[in-house]
């Protein structure tokens, strides 16, 4: 069974048990319909130096709100605000889902990686939770791919494809970004959450503020 939109990840799933299957796509299917809000840490190490930080996010489609080192990503589906309150600066950029920057906003990989990624191989950890090994996949028909960089990228779910728990990718020059995940939840397209502005007013700054428009 393969959710709308799914079909690059039931592609060649040979190797994973049809019940790891089902939990991936259930996970799927709620990303697209719901709304995610989930707070993370992560750890990027190169080889040399390792660099760690965290934040939150709340994602509905293509539209996000990302808080976290110093900085609010705002992005309505459209556009995207980065804003720093700290040094009082404001970026505005066109934002373009078949050409996302996922360097700028890895919690995106969430929302396509089941069009940019194909399933490797799964195994259930001794929690219960079912740990997936997954690879880039060939461009889908929505025009997405996988990041060029990215070589293989690793997730964590719990059995009733409720809580997204870890995750980690490795890129070509041998980095990898591994993410602790904390209170992942799903919630209806609802209030509280519809009437959260994924969109940033620049006329509540005050007049200090710099405000770099790059649309």
């Amino acid at each position: 069974m393969c959710l709308a939109g799914t079909l690059p990840l039931c592609a060649g799933v040979g190797q994973v048990p049809s019940g790891n299957e089902a939990v991936l796509e259930r996970f799927i299917g709620a990303v697209n319909s719901s709304v995610s809000v989930f707070g993370y840490e992560y750890v990027i190490d190169d080889g040399r130096t390792e660099i760690t930080g965290g934040g939150s996010v709340r994602m509905q489609g293509e539209s996000c709100f990302l808080e976290g080192n110093g900085l609010e990503v705002y992005c309505d589906g459209t556009a995207r605000w980065t804003v720093d309150r700290t040094a009082k600066e404001v970026i505005i950029e066109a934002y373009d889902p078949e050409n996302t920057d996922y360097a700028a906003n890895p919690a995106l990989l969430l929302r396509h990686f089941g069009e940019l990624f194909s399933v490797s191989s799964s195994d259930i950890l001794p929690s219960g939770d079912i740990h997936f090994t997954l690879k880039p996949a060939a461009a889908s028909g929505a025009g997405l791919s996988a990041p060029s960089d990215i070589v293989s990228l690793e997730i964590t779910l719990s059995s009733d494809a409720e809580h997204l728990s870890a995750a980690s990718f490795k890129t070509k020059d041998g980095s990898t970004a591994a993410f602790t995940i904390s209170s992942f939840s799903f919630y209806p397209i609802s209030d509280p959450f519809s009437s959260f502005s994924f969109s940033f007013d620049t006329a509540s700054l005050t007049p200090d503020y710099i405000v770099t428009d790059l649309r």
